[in-house]
């Protein structure tokens, strides 16, 4: 393997679509994202990619502005297996595109096209699909807020909502970082992206999400625009598990996030993972009490090349 980490094999997502950049979504400026997975069925795996390409041709051509989507396969993981993940601003813009599929047949018409009913059920295995709806953390949820943000409303997350409600406002994932955004890789530019998914324990969630956003901007800060990792939240799937997305420029780069670890200079980021972040009035420790052991799980991802 070539030790150069400035270049991919496979072009980065961007390459999917015709769309201007400035009109893509991606992992750093949306308010949610979508990821659906399916399984090829056997003997199907062109006409499957196929199907896969006109699905992102058609949401990234018709929702331009409003939704994003690009194709990811499985690396190293289950053979055939494919990943899209569809961009949105927020839930509303989800709906609005609900709307336009029009009455009778599938209403998801409106968002993956009305060819989808057709040839889904021969081209993908049954049972295979599934949805995870992930929205970037924000500090204020599960018990996360801060001083600040009681005593300065400008920096709560709490914005007047419909009829005057309190409403959460998430905000894209960008603002997690101290990285400007052109020093930042996201699902549009990385050459691969390894999500990585983990349950924390409800007695110590807030402790949880402090420790995940620590670590992520750690690596951010110490990857000088060779990886950035987001944090999300999982939304209508199990209580307190989180997602991270590990953008990396290319696979090679994994060798520097490894290095980055298994450093013990007294400035390396690793001192997160041994100090303690759960309060003595809670019994304290390190780490290792917040994540439920053996939820941890990396599944790497490669944009699809239509060549």
């Amino acid at each position: 393997m070539s030790n150069s980490t400035t270049q991919t094999t496979v072009p980065p997502a961007l390459h999917q679509t015709s769309q201007s950049p400035d009109r893509v979504l991606h992992s750093g400026n949306a308010g949610v994202i979508v990821e659906r997975v399916a399984q090829i069925r056997g003997g199907q795996g062109g006409a499957a990619r196929r199907a896969a390409r006109e699905i992102a041709e058609h949401i990234n051509a018709k929702h331009a502005g409003t939704a994003t989507v690009f194709v990811y396969e499985e690396t190293f993981g289950v053979k055939n297996r494919l990943h899209w993940l569809l961009h949105f601003t927020s839930y509303a813009d989800y709906g609005a595109l609900l709307a336009m599929g029009g009455p009778g047949g599938d209403i998801r018409g409106g968002v993956f096209g009305a060819h989808e009913a057709d040839v889904w059920d021969e081209l993908f295995e049954a049972g295979s699909v599934r949805e995870t709806v992930m929205l970037p953390h924000r500090w204020g949820i599960f018990g996360t807020a801060t001083e600040a943000m009681a005593a300065d409303p400008a920096m709560s997350p709490i914005v007047p909502g419909e009829g005057g409600l309190p409403r959460f406002d998430v905000r894209p994932a960008q603002e997690q970082t101290a990285m400007p955004a052109d020093k930042t890789l996201n699902s549009a530019t990385a050459g691969v992206v390894m999500r990585r998914t983990v349950d924390f324990d409800y007695r110590y969630r807030a402790e949880a999400r402090v420790f995940a956003r620590t670590v992520a901007e750690n690596m951010n800060l110490n990857m000088d625009g060779l990886a950035t990792v987001f944090l999300y939240e999982e939304a209508f799937g199990r209580m307190d598990r989180a997602h991270f997305l590990i953008h990396m420029r290319s696979l090679d780069v994994m060798y520097l996030l490894m290095g980055l670890d298994a450093r013990t200079d007294p400035d390396a980021p690793r001192a997160s993972f041994i100090q303690d972040w759960i309060s003595m009035d809670k019994g304290g420790g390190a780490w290792d009490k917040i994540i439920v052991q053996g939820t941890t799980r990396d599944v790497l991802l490669t944009p699809q090349h239509w060549g």
